[in-house]
């Protein structure tokens, strides 16, 4: 049965993404040893220069969604189960850190599919709480598993129908976030598919440093970053990093 990781990474005008994705991809190989493929378009493969030993393949994103004035590519992720190459997926965000090879489990476990339901603010703030924001909870799209079964596909293919018609859903469901947004898409689209009687969901707290903590250097081992006027670090722990300036650290 074959495992890998798929990733994408779409570069705009103000972020060089596959900067960000070298450093996710040489972390992949490190600690977990997955083949990887990177679903692209041929603007940012152009730019590229580390694709040694990765797949590709290459795309022309859909384009439209804005997030603060400017593009934001996210609008493919629903077509990842029909892409992958694996019998068996870790549908991977290029700014999630994997420092440890705690994914690895999972991809042995029996289940269909997996999301985060949860994070860890590694600020210690707990910031990121949207119980106000609709009638469902949210879910993080940072890090998926999935395996090609029935019950994955109808996941996605669910999430593609909420993305023709996402006003309509986001109605349905009271979600104050406008803008196409996969962590909704994928909660809205497990709700209708299996309401709250047969989810599945990482057992551990998404580990998230917020936007406004700066990452000030990569090591071996983790991230140094400045929070507070402070230099704090991570060390041996997954890392889903929000803020974007990292493709130029």
């Amino acid at each position: 049965m074959s495992k890998g990781v798929l990733l994408y990474c779409f570069d705009t005008e103000q972020t060089q993404y596959h900067r960000i994705m070298d450093r996710c991809i040489s972390l992949i190989k490190k600690n977990l040893a997955l083949d990887i493929t990177v679903i692209t378009n041929e603007r940012t493969l152009s730019a590229w220069s580390n694709k040694e030993n990765c797949n590709t393949i290459v795309v022309e994103q859909e384009v439209g969604n804005r997030r603060n004035r400017q593009d934001w590519y996210n609008l493919d992720r629903c077509h990842a189960y029909d892409l992958s190459p694996y019998d068996k997926t870790l549908l991977l965000d290029i700014d999630y850190f994997c420092y440890t090879d705690n994914l690895l489990q999972y991809l042995e476990s029996d289940y269909d599919f997996l999301i985060s339901n949860s994070i860890h603010d590694l600020t210690g703030r707990d910031l990121y709480k949207f119980s106000t924001n609709s009638v469902i909870p949210m879910v993080w799209a940072t890090v998926i598993m999935f395996k090609k079964s029935a019950k994955a596909r109808s996941i996605f293919n669910m999430v593609k129908h909420i993305k023709s018609n996402y006003q309509y859903f986001c109605e349905l469901y009271r979600i104050d976030f406008k803008n196409f947004r996969n962590d909704y898409a994928f909660a809205m689209a497990l709700n209708q598919i299996d309401a709250d009687s047969n989810q599945n969901f990482f057992p551990v707290n998404l580990p998230t440093l917020p936007v406004d903590a700066t990452v000030v250097s990569f090591q071996d081992k983790g991230i140094d970053f400045r929070f507070n006027d402070k230099i704090m670090y991570i060390r041996d722990q997954d890392v889903h990093v929000l803020n974007k300036e990292i493709a130029n650290v």
